[in-house]
């Protein structure tokens, strides 16, 4: 009798798949060093399905640690006794037309995080918003949004927010402080305004200008300043150097066909980054025939540097050198920069690649742009301006435009002439809306001991910080989403800020407590921005109830956009600043402090999700680390499970130590915004506070660090050993060439179908749910990550339970290296159920909980679900969650109003995993239903597809041919993940495709 293996060629019952013949040549992808070098640790790791501890019993763990640690819960106590809006809330006996039971409306907002507009539409259900997406409509979100503003619920509804009005710690009211302030600035007016401070948020407001302005004509010698702890204010300088004006620089990178990216993580970075993404990502289309070109000159691994064709690792204070480099293998070639053939020193260590660089902006000409980031000194921007003038794509795909948010001073030496004047006896009153620059203050600035010294300090605060407790009066700030304001996008164009709640906690916003200096203090911030408005837009504009009604529906106010302004670079004025430039390497290592990519500058520090949510390159949660390259790591005997102590010009910290492969040699990075206390009330200290070796005299990046290892272990908690998949084609990606080489055939044994013992389903149903997943558009952000969270009301676990595995996210996004560890290119992969035709998980449930659809879809019976979780042991993909713990045992009446109704909360002891969003599926059947019509389904988006900035996640059904999801799954690039085992997923992967300058690949 045959064996079984000759009768049915089933993979799953021969050897483990080699690699294929044609793949050969593709490099093997690992997704750490331990795994690279295959060390013992990996070895025993890799020998277990699961993670270390994640079967154990959850014994001496308290529940409520989680909460606790997450901040999404706690007791009503203060609630209950919070004073309501002073406007009559009365129940309706008879139905609003707009509110329907049941039945969730959106509305369009914004909000500005980094004092720019970007467009937001909310969804609510009666009342209470639940979902956070981008608006199609605004110029600057295009539809789509950053992990951040998916977890702005999170802190809409943090019960740990500042609750009321205090006066030097007892209870007050916001009458008392509109009198009192009244008050002071009659005195202060007496003065010209003399000893008054104000320490604003960097705003793009129109209506925040208009009471600033009227301030300053009130106050003459009042100090009004911006204070940022990760300011763009070379951005601005850099452009004065240039133009003689500071100015917003756009770059139109979907008609770009070359980019030099100095220090510039544009794709997630920036008020611009968004729309950045996305047109990033249409120019990464090989299909049309020819790619752009993306350069990236780094020295922490970013997420730009991760979609770069040719990432070029350096020292920090290297890139200014790089771009010198460049600039001077350039002027030969370009009119306009005569000036700078002779004196430019070369760098005959890096010749190779500047040369390369060099030649290909010459010949891409005007479709080059030359980018800076704001960490670079305003001399590169400068230069920048000079090479994109000189290249002739200034005007054409580089505009310039007048900046809506103020360009004076924003940076650490704002805080430190505060403090100065404050120590001295000449502020009598200061009024504070930055975010808590008493914890963002570098060395030496003593802050909040000025604070402390001013008879009458302001805090405007979201939570208890560092800032509040150091002022007499602390006013509650009301959420984006509770806040009537508005604000312009990069581009100029207004949003009105609308509030879909009213504020949970006697939430104020920033023209509330600048009103009463402004001698307008009976006035609300609703009347202030339509007031602004009527008298700004005049007849036609917004003075009508039709034409506000209009603005505030579609989220955008008409014809705002700023025009694009025709600027002439002074070449005189970049000479004499470049050649100021010495060019000597810094002593020793150096210190480079990044943004923390998850908590920004520290305002984000105590949202769960974003906590939570692994970091793109190091897939850290819950904290920092040190980072530093292998080679660093080995001759300073460092390792990740260890700990360093760093030590700039006196000052020490220690901090956990990561090996992140790429890192420049000779650097090791920090990001900011970490080191401080969670919630009550254990007062855990997260991440390492990098601030402590901040320097008002390099805030970015400096020579001259001390490294030496510390003791005790790292305590780093990562996830990027979780759920490993050795051995097997999972993230594939190719370059141009080899690809159109390929293309008949391409990726072909990863295609068609897989001998089975059973037929394959037939369908009846007219809809086939399917998704697709093109690699060469995922930047790896994590905001499809968050977006999932927030729909499908997915818990957060807390720290611990990272450590052993037990993340809940249904959608996670991993990252792949390949290459030499000191050079790798990263390659990032969402990856979630994959819905599979012949789905391994439906054949092991005991108690038939996993089941197919008609319509294709692999859905879970959680009240059927006992948790065997047999079908997690037998996922290929180990996309599959268990509840080990009761994640909200006392769900409160805050929580609750955050949780999609569309979506039951499990409990613990089931199996969860992504369902397509299936919720969205059911309700737009009912809709359909409703008008007797089929669904739409091009207008039908899971959560994970909506939200992508570059579209890279495309859902839909296959039935209709001529969808995006369907041809995709018909696109050459296209394969299925593990198809060797013959499980059919619905969602298709499309290979990524590099183009690599042939010089710099092969030379």
């Amino acid at each position: 009798m045959p064996s079984l293996i000759d009768r049915y060629a089933l993979p799953v019952l021969q050897d483990s798949p080699r690699p294929r013949a044609a793949d050969a040549e593709r490099p093997r992808a690992w997704r750490s060093l331990e795994e690279l070098h295959r060390s013992p640790e990996w070895e025993r790791a890799a020998s277990r399905e699961f993670p270390p501890g994640a079967a154990e019993p959850p014994q001496g763990l308290e529940r409520r640690r989680f909460l606790q640690l997450a901040g999404t819960v706690a007791a009503l106590a203060g609630l209950a006794a919070c004073k309501r809006p002073a406007e009559k809330v009365m129940p309706y006996t008879v139905q609003p037309p707009d509110v329907v039971p049941g039945v969730p409306n959106t509305y369009a907002t914004a909000w500005a995080p980094e004092g720019y507009a970007a467009g937001l539409v909310v969804t609510s259900w009666e009342g209470r918003p639940t979902k956070v997406e981008g608006n199609p409509d605004h110029p600057a979100s295009l539809g789509a949004t950053h992990p951040h503003a998916q977890a702005l619920l999170v802190d809409l509804y943090d019960p740990s927010r500042t609750r009321g009005v205090t006066h030097r710690g007892a209870p007050s009211s916001f009458k008392a402080y509109q009198d009192a302030q009244t008050e002071h600035a009659r005195r202060l007016e007496a003065a010209g305004g003399e000893g008054l401070w104000l320490l604003l948020e960097p705003s793009a407001s129109p209506t925040r200008r208009e009471l600033v302005e009227r301030i300053r004509q009130r106050f003459p010698k009042a100090r009004v300043e911006t204070y940022h702890a990760l300011p763009r204010d070379s951005v601005y300088e850099g452009a004065r150097l240039a133009f003689g004006r500071p100015v917003e620089t756009l770059v139109r990178h979907d008609e770009a066909r070359v980019v030099l990216s100095l220090d510039a993580d544009f794709l997630v970075q920036g008020p611009a980054s968004l729309r950045a993404a996305r047109e990033f990502a249409r120019s990464r289309t090989p299909e049309r025939g020819s790619m752009g070109r993306l350069y990236v000159a780094e020295s922490h691994f970013s997420v730009t540097g991760m979609n770069a064709d040719h990432r070029l690792r350096m020292r920090p204070s290297e890139v200014e050198r790089f771009a010198l480099a460049v600039l001077g293998e350039l002027a030969p070639r370009l009119p306009g920069l005569e000036r700078f053939r002779e004196g430019i020193a070369p760098w005959p260590e890096r010749a190779r690649e500047v040369r390369a660089v060099a030649e290909d902006l010459s010949r891409a000409g005007p479709l080059a742009a030359v980018v800076v980031g704001p960490r670079q000194p305003p001399r590169v921007h400068a230069l920048a301006h000079l090479l994109n003038a000189s290249l002739g794509s200034a005007g054409r795909i580089v505009t310039y435009q007048e900046p809506g948010v103020e360009t004076g001073p924003s940076g650490l030496e704002v805080s430190r002439a505060l403090t100065e004047a404050a120590l001295a006896g000449r502020v009598d009153t200061v009024v504070v809306t930055a975010f808590d620059p008493v914890s963002t203050a570098p060395v030496g600035v003593t802050l909040g001991a000025a604070l402390a010294a001013v008879p009458n300090a302001v805090a405007w605060a979201y939570r208890a910080d560092a800032t509040a407790k150091r002022c007499a009066w602390v006013l509650p700030a009301a959420h984006v989403l509770e806040s009537w304001g508005d604000a312009r996008a990069v581009d100029g164009t207004v949003s009105i800020i609308q509030p879909l709640i009213q504020p949970l906690f006697q939430g104020l916003t920033e023209l509330d407590v600048l009103a009463p200096f402004a001698g307008v203090a009976e006035r609300t911030a609703y009347q202030l921005v339509k007031g602004h408005w009527e008298r700004e837009r005049g007849g036609p504009g917004l003075a009508s109830d039709e034409a506000w009604d209009q603005a505030l529906a579609v989220g955008t106010v008409p014809d705002t956009a700023r025009p694009v302004l025709s600027l002439t670079v002074d070449a005189g004025a970049v000479e004499a600043s470049v050649r100021a430039f010495a060019g000597a390497p810094s002593e020793g290592l150096e210190l480079n402090l990044v943004p923390g990519y998850k908590v920004q500058d520290g305002r984000f520090f105590a949202n769960p999700w974003l906590q939570e949510m692994p970091e793109p390159l190091t897939m850290l949660a819950w904290g920092n680390a040190a980072l530093v390259s292998p080679a660093t790591a080995e001759r300073l005997k460092l390792s990740s499970s260890g700990r360093v102590r760093l030590t700039l010009r006196g000052r020490r910290v220690e901090a956990p130590v990561f090996v992140l492969p790429g890192h420049a040699d000779d650097t090791v990075t920090l990001e900011l915004g970490w080191g401080r206390e969670g919630p009550e009330p254990e007062r855990e200290v997260l991440g390492v506070d990098a601030s402590l070796l901040r320097h008002v005299d390099a805030p970015w990046f400096t020579g001259g660090l001390q490294v030496e290892p510390g003791e005790g272990k790292g305590g780093c908690v990562t996830v990027q050993q979780h759920w490993s998949m050795e051995g097997r084609e999972i993230a594939l990606q190719d370059t141009l060439d080899t690809f159109e080489k390929k293309r008949p055939e391409y990726l072909k044994h990863l295609k068609g179908d897989v001998a089975a013992l059973y037929d394959p389903f037939k369908y009846t149903e007219p809809y086939q749910w399917a998704m697709a997943v093109d690699l060469n558009r995922c930047i790896g952000c994590g905001a499809c990550v968050v977006a999932c969270q927030a729909e499908n009301n997915v818990p957060v676990v807390g720290r611990e339970q990272v450590a052993r595995g037990r993340e809940m996210h249904w959608l996670r996004v991993d990252r792949y290296f390949e290459g030499s560890p000191n050079a790798p290119r990263a390659l990032p992969q969402p990856m979630m159920c994959q819905h599979c035709e012949t789905a391994p998980c439906e054949y092991v449930c005991p108690v038939n909980a996993t089941v197919h659809t008609d319509e294709g879809l692999n859905q879970m019976v959680y009240n059927r679900c006992v948790g065997t979780r047999y079908c997690s042991n037998n996922c290929p993909y180990k996309v599959r969650r268990f509840n080990y713990l009761e994640y909200r045992p006392r769900v409160t009446e805050v929580e609750k109003l955050g949780l999609n109704p569309d979506v039951t909360v499990r409990s613990r002891g089931v199996m969860e995993k992504c369902t397509y969003c299936v919720q969205r599926i059911e309700r737009a059947r009912i809709e359909a239903r409703k008008v007797q019509k089929p669904i739409d389904t091009q207008a039908l988006q899971s959560a994970c597809a909506q939200v992508c900035p570059t579209e890279a996640i495309v859902f839909g059904s296959l039935h209709e041919r001529e969808s995006e999801v369907a041809r995709r799954h018909r696109d050459a690039r296209h394969y299925a993940v593990l198809h060797e085992l013959g499980t059919r997923p619905r969602t298709a992967y499309l290979a990524r495709i590099t183009n690599p300058n042939p010089e710099l690949e092969h030379g």
